[in-house]
């Protein structure tokens, strides 16, 4: 159910970067999506992110990028430039407890705050890709997700 989300934001937390508001700018013709995390409930930990460009990434769990943010930023927010323009979709966890992974209860339900762009709410599992995406363009974008 939510082991995809899990996997595929702890996977590649390891392996990429962190997306910071310093990143070089973007290059023409490509877009910046800032993402920003608001009313955080607890200040602990980071925001694991992972942004999807296509409904088979979004399944499969392989993100095209991830960021990090930390949560203890007054305002907790992720940029990440040089997005080709299209149709994304973002999923976010908070790992507070900071063991890269998102806690779950013996059910398999998350024990951490998780999100979806367009604030697209789980039905059993994940939103679908669909009622999670939105439009980057070229230029500045930007979407506020938040985490329950």
């Amino acid at each position: 159910m939510f082991k995809t989300l899990t996997l595929a934001l702890a996977a590649a937390a390891i392996l990429a970067p962190a997306a910071h508001a310093q990143d070089a700018p973007s290059q023409a013709g490509f877009g910046d999506l800032t993402l920003s995390f608001p009313a955080l409930a607890s200040k602990s930990g980071k925001v694991m992110i992972a942004v999807y460009d296509s409904a088979q990434g979004w399944s499969s769990g392989k993100p095209a990028r991830v960021a990090q943010a930390a949560a203890s930023d007054a305002e907790p927010a992720a940029r990440i430039v040089a997005l080709p323009p299209g149709t994304y979709a973002v999923r976010a966890f908070q790992d507070v407890d900071g063991d890269g992974k998102m806690g779950m209860n013996p059910f398999g339900m998350p024990v951490e705050p998780y999100g979806f762009s367009n604030d697209a709410l789980p039905n059993m599992g994940p939103p679908s890709f669909d009622a999670a995406t939105f439009t980057v363009k070229a230029g500045a974008n930007t979407q506020v997700v938040h985490l329950h």
